[in-house]
């Protein structure tokens, strides 16, 4: 049996932390835009760089053949160039660095690997197969993109909302929980597809039951 790699899931923090992408063509900018989303502050670095990289405006770019020192105090590096010497100069110049480094295409390069993800507001959701299936996995995530619809983007933005108003109330901890647990336990999407202010109704009557127990 192969050993298994990338069997550790976790949902990094990159918020002002810096992220370098090594290259500046379409995979670039795309994983260069993902980064910046997340709230990294991005370094790309390629001595040719697509124009929508410095269109876009969150990006610090260098048009510069790739160096060392490009990649000093990142949190993550991405290599995405179509040289293999380059990207496994990077990989090696970032492990040195203690950096976690993920090589496009290359999961033997990687400490870690971008899983296929859908998205709705706070809500992730990962597919990953270890490198094994990319096209597996992309399959997998258009069906989870039908099943999991915008209405959960509403229905967590609400429960964030919730969860904030009873901590300032002051509503004791195991309170809290039992709500919770109530709300994920009651029929909560028909409301969330009618819009956010059904919504909170909805969960306030629930919240009101509980508290008055």
């Amino acid at each position: 049996m192969a050993e298994r790699r990338f069997g550790y899931p976790v949902v990094l923090d990159l918020s002002g932390r810096r992220a370098v992408v090594v290259g500046g063509g379409e995979v670039a900018l795309r994983k260069s835009r993902a980064l910046a989303d997340a709230g990294a502050q991005v370094r790309v670095v390629a001595p040719k760089l697509h124009p929508a990289l410095a269109e876009d405006g969150r990006f610090e770019c260098l048009a510069e053949p790739y160096q060392k020192r490009y990649v000093e105090g990142a949190r993550v590096v991405v290599a995405a160039t179509d040289d293999e010497a380059v990207n496994r100069q990077v990989a090696s110049d970032a492990r040195a660095s203690g950096i976690l480094v993920n090589v496009v295409d290359q999961p033997e390069l990687c400490d870690f690997i971008v899983p296929a993800q859908v998205r709705r507001g706070e809500l992730l959701i990962a597919i990953a197969t270890g490198g094994a299936a990319p096209a597996l996995a992309k399959r997998l995530r258009e069906r989870l993109e039908k099943e999991f619809g915008p209405e959960y983007a509403t229905l967590l933005q609400v429960l964030r909302e919730v969860r904030e108003d009873l901590k300032k109330r002051n509503v004791a901890p195991a309170i809290r929980r039992r709500i919770f647990e109530r709300l994920a336990e009651a029929d909560l999407l028909a409301a969330a597809r009618r819009g956010a202010d059904p919504l909170r109704q909805t969960i306030a009557g629930v919240a009101a039951e509980m508290l008055a127990e």
